[in-house]
C-alpha cells in the first residue's frame, strides 16, 4: 500500500517529496499514525489501519484503513489535495486481492500546533 503512493508522481508532488530518494520519501509516507515529531514547513501522510467491525457474515470482517495528512497551518489546502489524491488512487481499486470503497471524511484531526491535518478512511472486506 505505501508503495502505491511513494511512486506516484502527483502525490510526490503534492507533499513536496519529488527528486527526493526512495528511503526519504518513506519518512513522509508512513504506514503509522505518527505526527508527534514533525519539523517545521514538513508535509506528511499516514496510512494506518482502524479497529476492524463486524459484518453481517460471521466469518467477514470489515477493515479500516485511515489516512491522515499534516501540513503546515499556513498550507491547509495541500492537506485537502493529498486527501482527494488518496481517494483517486484507491478509490474502488482492487489492491492486493481487496477493493477499497471510500467511507468518507474526517475533517481536522488533531496534530501539532503550527499544523494542520485532514483524513480519510476507506473500507475492505476480509475473512477472519
Amino acid at each position: 500500500m505505501q508503495k502505491l503512493f511513494v511512486q506516484d508522481a502527483t502525490m510526490n508532488e503534492i507533499l513536496g517529496i519529488t527528486g527526493l530518494s526512495e528511503v526519504e520519501k518513506v519518512k513522509r509516507i508512513l504506514k503509522r499514525s505518527q505526527w508527534d515529531n514533525l519539523v517545521s514547513n514538513e508535509r506528511r501522510l499516514c496510512l494506518y489501519f482502524r479497529p476492524s467491525r463486524t459484518a453481517r457474515l460471521p466469518i467477514v470482517t470489515n477493515e479500516v484503513l485511515q489516512i491522515d495528512c499534516h501540513v503546515p497551518a499556513t498550507s491547509d489546502y495541500i492537506a485537502y489535495r493529498a486527501i482527494a489524491r488518496a481517494k483517486e488512487l484507491l478509490y474502488d481499486q482492487e489492491i492486493n486481492n481487496r477493493i477499497y470503497e471510500f467511507e468518507g471524511q474526517l475533517g481536522e484531526l488533531s496534530t501539532l500546533s503550527g499544523f494542520v491535518c485532514v483524513g480519510a478512511r476507506f473500507t475492505f472486506y476480509a475473512l477472519k
